[in-house]
């Protein structure tokens, strides 16, 4: 994927720069939580934190097909996925913008459900199955989120970096 990035001088300290892409993305990658935020039909936002997979410049999250977010997602499929450091003067956040898509063909789900055990261990273990893991009680939906947005907060010095296609 190429990005443009953006140094937004606003928002940054003296001295802050942009991060490379790279670094950004190993960050997303191996972060061990999430948040999303989905829109209810109502309009309010919706926040949960998750775990997720960062791989081929997007994310993917499962959830059960009766959960908030999934029923978010029916109506509208607008995302936000942050993850980061809970400190004000120390570490990297990371805010994902962009569509969240079902995950259905079987080759991808086998190979997303063999990166969450590689990256969660065997609480995180899933069977591949039409459009989606598992069955019954125990089923997923899969989703992808390309961004369509990525923004950078670095702290120390603070800078403010957007990248976009």
């Amino acid at each position: 994927m190429t990005l443009t990035s953006h140094l937004d001088q606003r928002f940054s300290e003296p001295g802050a720069s942009a991060p490379a892409w790279s670094e950004v993305s190993a960050l997303l990658a191996t972060a061990q939580s999430y948040w999303i935020t989905t829109v209810r039909t109502d309009g309010s936002p919706h926040v949960t934190p998750l775990v997720g997979i960062w791989q081929r410049e997007s994310f993917a999250f499962c959830t059960g097909p009766t959960e908030q977010k999934a029923r978010n997602l029916e109506s509208n499929k607008a995302v936000a996925i942050t993850t980061g450091a809970a400190t004000w003067n120390d570490g990297h956040d990371v805010v994902v913008e962009g569509t969240a898509e079902r995950v259905t063909d079987p080759a991808a789900l086998a190979h997303l459900a063999d990166a969450y055990f590689q990256k969660y261990g065997e609480d995180w273990r899933f069977t591949p199955s039409e459009g989606g893991f598992g069955t019954g009680d125990q089923f997923a939906v899969v989703y992808r989120v390309v961004p369509s947005k990525v923004l950078s907060f670095t702290k120390n010095p603070h800078g403010q970096t957007r990248y976009t296609r």
